[in-house]
């Protein structure tokens, strides 16, 4: 999917509003989130899974449900630890319909059909049949949940996203901004009061 770098400009976006809505990085340190490892060890998981592909010699359905739980569990974990956090009811929500429709799937990521006629996607899916990809899976219009799968074309990005990829990436902005401190300027400083 297109998430990968969707988030990283989101990211980019989110730090470049922060900063210019006044806040600052730095203030994270005055309250920061509770269990931070928590999604990166999700994270970690999901990219070891070409690592264990390789190395377990038995076919990912049987496994993959063995990471994917963990992965997940992790991320969830983390947004119920810092649930009063601004964006964070969206992080969880993203996940939520992202694990939804991965446990519909046989615990991969379906991607559209559409991406069979993407050109910047043919080696993604050359990579998704060689079993190199182990948590996407290509499936048809009848596919379970396929409305919450990888099917939303992202313009002038690679890729398709989902609908919990874009409710998660809503969901990091607004947390950014809150981890920066960005505020919104008072009407009233216009008029010289602080």
């Amino acid at each position: 999917g297109g998430i990968g770098l969707t988030l990283l400009l989101v990211v980019i976006a989110a730090l470049a509003v922060g900063y210019l809505r006044g806040g600052r990085l730095k203030r994270y340190l005055g309250r920061p989130l509770r269990w931070v490892l928590l999604p990166a060890a999700g994270f970690a998981i999901e990219a070891a899974l070409p690592l264990i592909g390789r190395l377990i010699p038995v076919p990912a359905e049987n496994w993959l449900f063995m990471a994917v739980i963990p992965e997940y569990l992790a991320i969830f974990a983390f947004a119920a630890l810092n649930f009063e956090r601004r964006g964070m009811k969206l992080i969880l929500l993203g996940s939520l319909l992202n694990f939804a429709v991965i446990v519909a799937n046989g615990f991969k990521m379906p991607l559209s059909p559409v991406a069979l006629e993407m050109p910047e996607a043919q080696k993604t899916l050359e990579m998704i049949r060689a079993g190199e990809i182990l948590d996407y899976a290509i499936v048809g219009w009848d596919a379970p949940l396929l409305f919450l799968g990888d099917v939303i074309r992202l313009p002038y990005l690679p890729g398709l996203a989902s609908v919990g990829d874009l409710v998660l990436a809503v969901g990091v902005f607004l947390l950014i901004l809150e981890i920066m401190g960005a505020r919104r300027r008072k009407e009233n400083c216009s008029m010289g009061e602080p």
